[in-house]
This record gives structure tokens, sequence and C-alpha cells, in this order.
């Protein structure tokens, strides 16, 4: 199956080439697949003619939205609707990636597909309107997930590592709740979806869920990385853009479609710290 990965520099892609072996994976550079750009996106979508594209591509600096909001409306919101004529015009699924955010954070239950969305960020708002823009596509999969990391890139799991080893004194929201996930685990869950046909809304995380406190201590219990950790609340560290309380997502829907094979955020976890050992 040809598929093109938008956001090619991005964790989730780097977990897609990693864990979609014998696919045909197209991986144009963000120079060439501009988001901004319509032109640029019909030009690569028509010269690669890709039956799947995976848009993993956004602008997901939160506090950045808040201070550009014409650019994540742009990135995050309209592009999404030029892929998705695109992927009209050449007959292929759109794989939409989405985000915890399009949830204002109240609940105090896990938030299913069918909730209604009420984003508090701009990030959420175009992360929102990203997924609408998405129903253009007559093939569309939408995938909402939150909390990614790797054992790569810029996340996490890593500031947490370098802060601890360089000896710096850690204080961490313990008021605000989600599922940590990592993106190889996302990443073989969107094969499934896309080899079985999977079509709608969905919501990808590892299943169970912690704090933000409660998921650096686990970091550093699995690593046996020493660290000076103590809790703190959101109110004590104000940022640009609101943060979700509760951004626990219910993933439930995933059996409804057929292989759920997300796991637990601890063993999830642990799989990647086995990596970090190599």
């Amino acid at each position: 199956m040809r598929v093109m990965i938008t956001g090619a520099s991005g964790q989730l892609a780097g977990a897609i080439r990693r864990t979609w072996v014998g696919h045909d994976l197209l991986c144009p550079e963000e120079s060439v697949l501009d988001l901004a750009n319509r032109e640029a996106i019909h030009s690569v979508v028509v010269d690669l003619q890709p039956q799947v594209v995976i848009n993993a591509g956004a602008l997901t600096q939160v506090d950045r939205c808040e201070e550009e909001p014409e650019l994540a409306m742009l990135i995050n919101g309209k592009a999404v609707g030029w892929l998705a004529e695109a992927c009209k015009q050449n007959n292929a699924l759109l794989v939409q990636i989405s985000t915890d955010y399009v949830f204002d954070g109240t609940a105090n239950r896990p938030y299913r597909v069918d909730d209604l969305p009420n984003p508090r960020s701009v990030y959420g708002q175009s992360k929102l309107l990203g997924e609408q823009e998405a129903l253009k596509a007559p093939e569309h999969l939408i995938v909402r997930t939150a909390w990614l990391y790797e054992a790569w890139g810029k996340n996490f799991l890593l500031t947490m590592l370098n802060a601890a080893r360089s000896g710096r004194r850690l204080k961490v929201v313990a008021d605000q709740f989600g599922s940590p996930t990592t993106c190889r685990s996302l990443a073989r869950q969107l094969r499934i979806a896309v080899e079985e046909h999977w079509r709608g809304l969905v919501h990808g995380t590892c299943q169970g869920q912690t704090s933000w406190h409660g998921f650096a201590a686990e970091i550093f219990r699995q690593t046996g990385v020493e660290a000076d950790l103590s809790p703190c609340l959101t109110v004590d560290y104000p940022l640009p853009a609101p943060r979700p309380a509760y951004s626990v997502l219910d993933g439930s829907s995933r059996i409804a479609f057929g292989r759920d094979v997300m796991p637990g955020w601890s063993q999830a976890l642990a799989e990647v710290v086995a990596d970090l050992d190599r």
C-alpha cells in the first residue's frame, strides 16, 4: 500500500516508518510538502499518488498557537481541507491525527467519541477545525490522541530525563490527568485501522490514566534515574494556553472497529525505556 505521511520529521512519522513494514511509505520533506500552500499539497499528492495520506503534520506548540492564531488555523485547520480535496481527487484515504485538546477538560470521566468538543485554546480550536475539514474527504479516519512521546524527538520523557541528569529540581503538575501514549503504540494501531478499513472517528491513546507528576515518577522508577521531583499545581505555572485538567480519552470505540492493540501506558513506557538503554 502506498502511504504518504506529512510531518516527516516528527515523532509519529518516525514511529510509522519503524512499524509499517511491508508498505510503501512516502515521506516528503516539509520544505516540499508545505502545509501552508494549497498548490504544493495538491502537487505532491498528484505526483506521489498515495492510496493513504496520514496527516501527522501540525503546529503542536500550544503556546505558540495562542500567539499566532492565524498560522495555527492555517496549518492545523485549513490545510487539512486542502489535503481532503487532494485525497478526494485521487481516491485516497485521509487519516487525520487530532487531539484531546478539542475538549475543555472539565469532565469527570473519559471523553467518548460522541461527546461534544469544546476547545478552550487556539490549538484545540484549530485541531477541531481540522477534524471538520477532514470530513471533506469521502474516505476519512479521524484519530484523536494525547500526550505523545518517544525515545526520540522533543517530548516530556526526554525532557524529564535530561533535566534530572543535570541535577535540576523538578516541579511537575499533579492536577492535569491524561493517558501518556507512545508513538509506536499509536503507529501500530493506525496500521491495523488502515489495513482493516476503519472509517469515521476513533480515540487512540494508551490505556489507563495518570497525572504529569505521576508520569514523571514512573519514568524515573523505570529508568532508575534519581530525580529531585515534587508535585505542583497548574496555577503555580501560568502559561499562555490553557491546558485541559482532564483529557483522558475513552478508547472503547476501538473494539467496535476491530482489533484494539493499545497497551496500558506504563507497559508502553517500559518498551520505550528498553530502547533508551540500547
